[in-house]
């Protein structure tokens, strides 16, 4: 037997606040029953629902593994969507239907997303004290100088909005478009592409080849690859 906000934690990415709060609210379900004490315990066979949404909780010995998958441009990082898009989970295979998502990518944003059943190790990976690098390779519309790059390296600034810094570098440059490669610590939504909106360029490819220590490789897109910790 395991404190419930344990439990629930690894088995959905909320966090334990998380579901110390909605046991408060009375969103939480244990057999039938809701439930108000947030020290109240339970296995994994007990039958648990947040919001009537049945959950299925997971052992400690099941949480042991992180999902690699290339992400291919036009899907969502979303369960369903109401405009009928491909997700992410029309290329996963039905045994890798409940897995997280480490944070997301844009609908034409490919590369490196990050996958796992543990919902408290998807948390650590998402926060921004976690400090981990995201590598980016960067197809911009127009010609990139030296003086953006410097921009980038000390913060750059949009109105009141300063990003942290960003390390870059050109990988090649011609009058129509150039390829960067840009490390960013912090992942904001759109980061990249409202920096370089904000220069009146356009970002027309943008590719996450790695993840903290994971790379995307050679890995093909739509594929996913298990790493065991």
């Amino acid at each position: 037997m395991e404190r419930i906000n344990k439990v629930l934690a690894r088995s959905t990415g909320f966090s334990r606040r998380d579901i110390d709060r909605l046991i408060d609210e009375g969103a939480v379900e244990i057999d039938g029953k809701t439930i108000l004490s947030k020290g109240c315990k339970i296995n994994v066979n007990s039958k648990v629902k947040i919001n009537q949404k049945i959950i299925s909780l997971k052992r400690d010995s099941e949480l042991n593994s992180i999902y690699l998958f290339h992400k291919p441009r036009g899907c969502l990082v979303t369960k369903s969507d109401p405009k009928n898009r491909k997700t992410i989970y029309d290329f996963l295979k039905k045994n890798h239907n409940n897995l997280l998502s480490v944070g997301r990518l844009d609908y034409n944003t490919e590369g490196l997303l990050l996958l796992t059943n543990n919902g408290e190790l998807k948390r650590k990976l998402e926060l921004p004290s976690s400090n981990l690098e995201r590598v980016y390779k960067v197809k911009v519309q127009g010609t990139v100088d030296k003086k953006i790059i410097q921009k980038l390296a000390l913060g750059y600034r949009i109105n009141n909005f300063k990003y942290k810094p960003i390390k870059a570098y050109i990988t090649n440059n011609t009058k129509t478009y150039t390829w960067l490669m840009m490390t960013l610590t912090e992942g904001k939504n759109r980061e990249i592409r409202n920096i370089f909106e904000s220069l009146n360029l356009t970002v027309t490819r943008l590719i996450r080849v790695s993840y903290g220590k994971y790379k995307l490789g050679n890995l093909p897109k739509g594929i996913v690859k298990n790493i065991k910790l």
